[in-house]
């Protein structure tokens, strides 16, 4: 079961470290979308730290011959707050597969988007650069035409044999209120 509780230590990694978090450069069309993402597994943030190095040369934010051993695996301690709106989906089912599908287009299950605009914090299972590709074939309508049953029982089918690790994205500013940072520690030294 995926849950957020309190003192719960989350990692994200990184080109850099993240000691204070600021929403406006967070990215669009994510899984549960526009937000600061976080994971309760180290394993699967140290495993991102390389991903982010590529796409930050790619963006120019870092130059060419920066070493990926210096990313960095930010660490936080959430501290829980009675007043946020927290949804986390227990499964990747298929209202997660639907509300991750619009988050990367815009004209897909716009009812979803609309039902969780007010959520500060949405968990759920993360889609990593493997099951992205599931996600974005479903996006296309490889399997069939996204919402149908079809379509959705082919999507899980195959997110389920990847072994999915939890991930949060905190969507305001309030939420973000809630992690207090701990400590960077370097991609080289922990992978």
């Amino acid at each position: 079961m995926i849950t957020l509780s309190d003192n719960l230590e989350l990692y994200h990694g990184s080109y850099t470290e993240v000691s204070v978090i600021n929403l406006s450069k967070c990215s669009e069309g994510l899984d549960f979308g526009k937000g600061f993402y976080v994971t309760s597994s180290q394993k699967q943030a140290i495993s991102y730290v390389p991903s982010s190095v590529r796409k930050a040369k790619r963006r120019e934010v870092i130059p060419e011959n920066f070493d990926e051993a210096d990313g960095r695996i930010s660490v936080y301690c959430f501290h829980a707050a009675d007043d946020l709106l927290i949804h986390c989906f227990e499964d990747a089912d298929a209202e997660w597969l639907h509300f991750a599908a619009c988050n990367r287009s815009k004209s897909l299950f716009p009812e979803l988007r609309k039902k969780y605009a007010a959520v500060d914090i949405i968990g759920g299972k993360v889609a990593d650069d493997v099951t992205a590709i599931t996600l974005n074939n479903y996006v296309a309508g490889a399997y069939g035409v996204p919402g149908t049953a079809q379509a959705d029982r082919i999507a899980i089918e195959l997110l389920e044999s990847e072994r999915l690790t939890d991930q949060f994205c905190f969507r305001t500013p309030d939420a973000i209120r809630t992690l207090a940072f701990l400590r960077s520690d370097s991609y080289g030294d922990v992978k």
